[in-house]
């Protein structure tokens, strides 16, 4: 009859600290699966949103600084007989500005998330939300996948006595679909306004009441 080997007091010693160790790293990505992934994927989310909105806004000034003279090409102002007709944007320029700001826009998040990735700090680790703005910051890097749009709103509003301004706003939309070592499972969304075309329009402008979306 095969006897079973009696294990030393040291194996058994071995043994017991190996099931503590296993247990406790069990644990411990059982805790950081549920609650510091989740606590890190916000800071990934609040980082891109803010990468987003800077490189929008870095995009738009590049292209506003190039183009001082898009009032004057974007409004289009058809007159009869000195009076004013009509007040409208030009179509083709509209989607020339369109196309300029959303590539240059992707090349800025593009290049912002990938020269400063997101940073958190060292007790975010921990999940413990005390400890989210202690020690020091740990960076790693982020990829996204982006979509760019732009949207064009024209709107009037009285500027004294026989005058209308005309302005010309627009909305830069981005979605991006981030990767990192955190999961980020919905699409991360970001919106900037501008303002890029302001005329004062001397007569009456007819049918100007409401916004009109391009």
């Amino acid at each position: 009859m095969l006897c079973r080997k009696k294990r030393t007091p040291l194996q058994r010693r071995v043994h017991k600290i190996c099931a503590v160790i296993l247990v406790t790293a069990i644990l411990f990505l059982i805790y950081f699966e549920v609650a510091v992934k989740a606590q890190l994927s916000d800071i990934i989310v609040r980082d891109m949103q803010t990468v987003a909105e800077e490189a929008v806004t870095m995009a738009v000034d590049e292209y506003l600084s190039d183009h001082f003279e898009i009032g004057e090409k974007l409004c289009d102002i058809a007159y009869d007989s000195g009076r004013v007709a009509a007040v409208t944007l030009n179509p083709s320029y509209v989607n020339a500005v369109k196309t300029a700001v959303t590539a240059s826009a992707q090349e800025q998040i593009d290049a912002l998330s990938h020269a400063r990735g997101v940073s958190a700090r060292l007790g975010s680790f921990t999940g413990l939300v005390m400890l989210m703005n202690v020690g020091p910051e740990v960076r790693f890097p982020v990829d996204s996948t982006q979509t760019v749009s732009c949207e064009f709103e024209s709107s009037f509003e009285s500027g004294g006595v026989n005058q209308t301004v005309h302005h010309v706003t627009m909305t830069v939309y981005v979605d991006l679909l981030i990767y990192s070592p955190f999961r980020v499972a919905d699409t991360v969304s970001a919106s900037s306004t501008f303002e890029i075309a302001q005329t004062v329009i001397v007569g009456a402008v007819p049918s100007y009441s409401g916004v009109v979306t391009y």
